[in-house]
């Protein structure tokens, strides 16, 4: 049992950091060469290598990319940020991921030349991958930082200014800077690269997708065991078969569909002989905590 815990808490680290390894591949190989930006945190780094190495004498080594060092530099504040609010220590995971992925964004040469000519072409492909690696990042456990930590922030600090609010106010630069350095296609390219990253990574990662669970187990520590290591509260009802007439305990909750698996494995590991009915068509308001 410990070594199958060891190797899962390998295993998360080993695929997370593949996640930012396939983004920052995306990001440096297919995008940059065709001057194209992110509408995250990324593109402000982007913008701000691109001011710096344009318009200063600052001179960098050749194949070094400084928008992997500027995230860094931005993502130190945005950690301390929420260490003040949560009053925990951050994850080693999400620490290692954001040194991780600043190294990767550094030392990934930019092609001279586009491997992928058609910008068209280069926006879908980089979007998916980009998009693809950072949903699997996160479905392993782990976070490059960037607009996770105001994500977090803004859902303890500022309850109502939400991330998607964010989002629009860090596109919204980065594309005025395509704007003004570059010209309208270029901004037109850089939106639907991001579209079709946060389209991909929605799809990967499903931490907003709310899924209600029916569980029915004669364990009711099942109960407790979801409660304690989800977080997550419950209403539990007894039942009884009706071709068996046997009692059994039955009780619902609401989750995040990344919080499925860890269900599953909860339950299974409590009551074997339990079962679970999932509904993901479901629409969710009030006080349902939102775990980034």
């Amino acid at each position: 049992m410990k070594n199958k815990k060891v190797y899962n808490i390998l295993a998360g680290y080993a695929g997370s950091l593949f996640g930012l390894l396939l983004f920052a591949v995306a990001i440096n190989i297919i995008i940059v060469p065709h001057h194209l930006y992110s509408g995250t945190l990324t593109g402000v780094a982007q913008v701000i290598e691109a001011i710096l190495t344009t318009y200063t004498p600052l001179e960098m080594p050749q194949n070094f990319n400084l928008t992997g060092m500027a995230l860094l530099i931005m993502n130190i504040p945005l950690m301390i940020m929420v260490l003040r609010v949560t009053n925990k220590t951050l994850p080693i995971k999400s620490v290692i991921n954001i040194i991780f992925v600043t190294f990767a964004l550094s030392i990934i040469p930019i092609p001279e030349e586009p491997l992928i000519y058609e910008t068209l072409t280069a926006t879908i492909v980089g979007g998916a991958i980009a998009g693809f690696g950072a949903g699997f990042t996160l479905r392993c456990g782990g976070t490059g930082g960037g607009s996770d930590l105001i994500g977090v922030y803004c859902s303890i600090k500022y309850p109502t200014f939400t991330v998607g609010k964010v989002s629009l106010i860090i596109g919204a630069f980065v594309y005025s800077y395509g704007l003004i350095r570059y010209d309208l296609n270029t901004v037109i390219y850089s939106a639907l690269f991001t579209t079709i990253y946060a389209l991909t990574l929605d799809h990967t990662y499903y931490q907003n997708i709310k899924t209600s669970a029916l569980i029915f187990t004669k364990n009711p520590d099942a109960v407790s065991d979801v409660m304690e290591q989800l977080g997550r509260g419950a209403t539990c009802w007894e039942g009884k078969g009706a071709y068996s007439g046997q009692h059994t305990h039955i009780f619902t909750t609401v989750i995040s569909k990344y919080e499925v698996p860890r269900l599953k494995r909860i339950i299974v590991s409590t009551d074997p002989g339990a079962f679970i009915v999932f509904n993901n068509k479901i629409d969710v308001s009030g006080n349902f905590i939102k775990k980034l």
